[in-house]
């Protein structure tokens, strides 16, 4: 009896191990089949800091480069008279700044990928305030597109304009899983919500989390499988890029708001660090991956938004 359970273990084992060998590696494989197949295949999960706002800027304006910030309804910039715009503008205080300081939670990165999240100096601040309760939000948007890597501008195709443009993002390398971010705040009923661009020019707005709380509190954002960030010619992977950070009022049931409206009677504030992503990095290496850029005279400084992520 005891012989016979050793046997049944044994084939057990053995067929568990080569379901693993034929579909377990085979489904982390990447979709291109070269004529040399790789010499190691899987994944490479690692966490990527993509943002530390150590050396970033604030636009004043949509042209300008660096972190831009505006809100919804539109805060009055210009109107017939000094009293009108002070006793009637829908936001009464619109502002982002640097500042210094961090989580003393928050780790440094020793080894990072990006040169990223060495130091932990600064932090971006925002401060609003509406005059009236409803469905009111600021939106961030980062500065405009660098690839991840080499940071140098990436150009992207405007159907209306017709155009290569340098749209506002920061690139998620590999096909990202997650997406982690630093908040501090100060108890104000609001959520927090990350926009995220796929390849196609699609946008998906990742669930929102609240930022009720009191405190640094790192946030995580899940990414779902269907972001399209990969596919079967080369470059397998396609990258995709967060867009926009909208820190939004919370209303109450039918848009009655009670108490909690008296909670934003002052100023909210609203602190942001290091940016992280959860990704799988592993791409396909066949020889003569890189004569494109040979055919292309060499120019390896201009990027374009379909880059690979190695």
């Amino acid at each position: 009896m005891k012989m016979y359970f050793n046997k049944m273990l044994v084939l057990t084992l053995f067929a568990t191990f080569v379901f693993v060998i034929n579909f377990g590696v085979k489904n982390a494989d990447s979709k291109i089949v070269t004529n040399v197949p790789s010499d190691v295949t899987g994944s490479e999960t690692r966490a990527i800091v993509v943002e530390d706002f150590e050396n970033s800027k604030i636009a004043n304006n949509s042209e300008d480069d660096g972190w831009l910030v505006t809100s919804s309804p539109k805060q009055y910039k210009t109107a017939s008279d000094s009293e009108t715009l002070k006793s009637k503008n829908p936001v009464m205080t619109l502002e982002m700044k640097y500042l210094g300081g961090s989580s003393r939670d928050m780790k440094i990165e020793q080894m990072s990928v990006t040169g990223l999240g060495k130091t932990k100096d600064k932090i971006l601040g925002i401060k609003f305030r509406f005059r009236y309760p409803g469905k009111n939000s600021v939106s961030i948007q980062p500065p405009k597109e660098v690839d991840w890597e080499k940071r140098t501008p990436v150009m992207t195709y405007d159907q209306v304009l017709r155009t290569d443009v340098q749209e506002r993002g920061i690139q998620l390398p590999g096909r990202a899983k997650a997406i982690s971010l630093w908040v501090h705040g100060r108890g104000h009923p609001y959520t927090l919500e990350l926009w995220v661009k796929d390849y196609k020019g699609d946008v998906h707005i990742l669930d929102k989390q609240t930022i009720d709380f009191v405190g640094w509190r790192p946030l995580t954002f899940n990414i779902p499988n269907n972001v399209p960030q990969a596919t079967n010619t080369y470059p397998v992977t396609r990258t995709a890029k967060l867009v926009r950070m909208v820190v939004r009022e919370v209303t109450n049931v039918g848009g009655i708001h009670s108490a909690t409206s008296r909670r934003k009677a002052s100023d909210v504030y609203v602190f942001f660090d290091q940016i992280k992503v959860l990704t799988d990095t592993y791409e396909v290496s066949f020889d003569g991956q890189d004569l494109h850029t040979q055919f292309d005279g060499g120019d390896k400084g201009k990027s374009t938004n379909n880059n690979t992520n190695k």
